[in-house]
């Protein structure tokens, strides 16, 4: 299997995880358990994105790479987020886990847009205002929702 196979066939997992995250972290607001298939599915593809951009690194011009190379970077604090999620349900924090899903799921649906305006032709302004205004529409939306459940109880002493 040559170079640009494995490359697609690493693109095509990488979605699908990211496509899973995005439904478990939906449902794991929910049902908790499902919080462990939503770190590993954000664990999957996070690992093989940056495999996929070092099969094909010298055929990307410099800025897709550093698009790539960011949301690579953005992948580790989403594992990071989904661990601390795990471990805010285990302690009762359900608003943590909002805060920490939430956060994933608004990545998701920012990488899930990013790369179609990448691959349209429309220009780093439009790859920059869809990095900037999904985010902070999702941060609006996830602050409104945080206002509508209870607050976490005080840590015990």
């Amino acid at each position: 299997m040559g170079v640009a196979m494995w490359h697609t066939v690493l693109v095509l997992i990488h979605a699908a995880a990211a496509i899973a995250a995005l439904g478990l972290g939906i449902a794991a607001l929910r049902l908790t358990p499902l919080l462990r298939a939503h770190t590993v599915s954000i664990v999957i593809m996070t690992a093989l994105l940056p495999v996929a951009i070092a099969l094909r690194w010298t055929e990307r011009a410099p800025a897709t790479t550093a698009i790539f190379s960011a949301l690579t970077a953005l992948g580790v604090v989403m594992i990071v987020r989904a661990v601390l999620a795990e471990r805010a349900a285990r302690l009762g924090y359900h608003g943590a886990v909002l805060s920490h899903i939430g956060f994933n799921l608004i990545a998701l649906v920012t990488g899930f847009l990013i790369v179609p305006v990448m691959h349209s032709g429309l220009g780093t302004l439009a790859i920059t205002a869809t990095a900037i205004v999904v985010p902070v529409a999702g941060s609006v939306a996830l602050h409104l929702i945080r206002r509508r459940i209870p607050a976490d109880p005080a840590p015990a002493d």
